[in-house]
């Protein structure tokens, strides 16, 4: 059982993933440094993962490096801001893949007899997608799937 509260932070946790895809990035010096454009999408994940639109700013457009005891601001350059923020959205999905995973795995061990089912994730070396599949691709991929 999953509750109310929890749904709505599964959905919230959906909907920022999606609205993160859309947060853009403007340069803004000589060097091709950027900085997220100010627009409905990056006002949304701010609010839908509850943190400040500057904070979600500089975490999508600096990087903080320790040397020593120093910090080094690094600026961000286009492409390593979109990196940063497609990292950031796979990284949240992830973690919330692993908490409904585990939430059901809760779920299927009731009370204080364990039932031994469980979800998991397989990863088959072979198991592969193609740019194009072939209808034998499709009856190996298909074989393996029934054999997990």
């Amino acid at each position: 059982h999953v509750s109310k509260e929890d749904q709505e932070s599964v959905f919230a946790m959906l909907a920022a993933v999606l609205w993160l895809g859309n947060v853009s990035f403007t340069i803004i010096d000589n060097e091709n440094h950027v900085e997220p454009v100010e627009d409905e999408s990056l006002a949304t994940v701010a609010k839908l993962i509850g943190c400040n639109i500057n904070e979600l700013k500089l975490s999508l457009s600096k990087r903080n490096m320790r040397v020593g005891k120093d910090t080094i601001v690094q600026k961000l350059t286009l492409p390593q801001a979109i990196d940063a923020r497609d990292a950031l959205a796979k990284s949240m999905y992830s973690c919330l893949f692993d908490w409904l995973v585990e939430q059901i795995n809760k779920s299927l061990a009731v009370g204080k007899k364990r039932t031994g089912r469980s979800i998991s994730i397989l990863d088959i070396y072979g198991f592969e997608s193609f740019d194009k599949n072939s209808f034998e691709q499709f009856c190996i991929n298909y074989a393996n799937e029934r054999l997990q």
